[in-house]
């Protein structure tokens, strides 16, 4: 019971606030009271935004931590730095670049078959950017990248080393933009926000292990992380 009045919460909270992309991380979770902490990169390749705000992309690299609050409830964190490229469709592009980015979410263990088979899990994720601002034509230009996710993702967990996995996911990815103090948002175009999402887990031992993850549809990215289980 808990466990879905937590799951209807946080799916109509993000829903409340539009359900924004993210990297969804996989179906490993920490067990309660278990901390996963690993390296990340995270590369959005091309987002396309709303009308003739133009289109950009980011990349952002993390020191990760995962908490398991209860064994099928888990808080994920990110710090670290990114960039924003920004490319109006009347304007060149710009170069924000790196400064301050971080990130936060949940995953909650929805199924696990009799067997391990199968593992179905539900997320919720966010990232930030901020990079440095830039003086063009002696106007003050800064942006800030906001992107958010809800993602089901389901895993085959029978491979010896390897776990694959595929999911959906929703997803909006916004570009915050100021011109010396006049403020505008620019949103990802609504026609796509559905996406698909596609990755394995590659363990090293136990312990130890890779992930790599591609997104499609809603958004050209891809992210690599480096995980130990403490």
């Amino acid at each position: 019971m808990l466990r879905k009045i937590l799951i209807s919460f946080i799916f109509f909270t993000c829903l409340s606030s539009f359900a924004f992309s993210a990297p969804c991380y996989g179906t490993k979770m920490p067990k309660k009271g278990e901390w996963f902490w690993g390296l990340e990169v995270n590369s959005i390749i091309k987002r396309n935004l709303e009308g003739r705000a133009g289109k950009f992309r980011s990349s952002q690299a993390f020191l990760t931590g995962s908490f398991g609050i209860l064994d099928w409830l888990c808080f994920d964190g990110k710090l670290g730095y990114g960039f924003v490229k920004y490319h109006p469709l009347d304007f060149e592009e710009i170069d924000y670049k790196e400064s301050f980015a971080g990130a936060y979410g949940f995953r909650i263990k929805m199924y696990n078959s009799p067997f391990d088979d199968f593992k179905t899990v539900f997320g919720f994720q966010h990232i930030s950017v901020h990079p440095h601002h830039k003086i063009i034509s002696d106007i003050k230009r800064r942006v800030i990248f906001d992107d958010w996710q809800l993602s089901f993702i389901v895993s085959y967990n029978r491979l010896d080393k390897f776990t694959p996995y595929l999911g959906v996911k929703v997803s909006r990815g916004d570009v915050v933009e100021w011109h010396n103090d006049k403020r505008n948002r620019m949103k990802s175009e609504d026609s796509q926000m559905l996406g698909v999402v596609g990755g394995f887990d590659f363990y090293f031992s136990q312990r130890c292990w890779l992930n790599i993850e591609a997104r499609f549809l809603d958004e050209k990215a891809g992210s690599v992380r480096l995980t130990y289980a403490f």
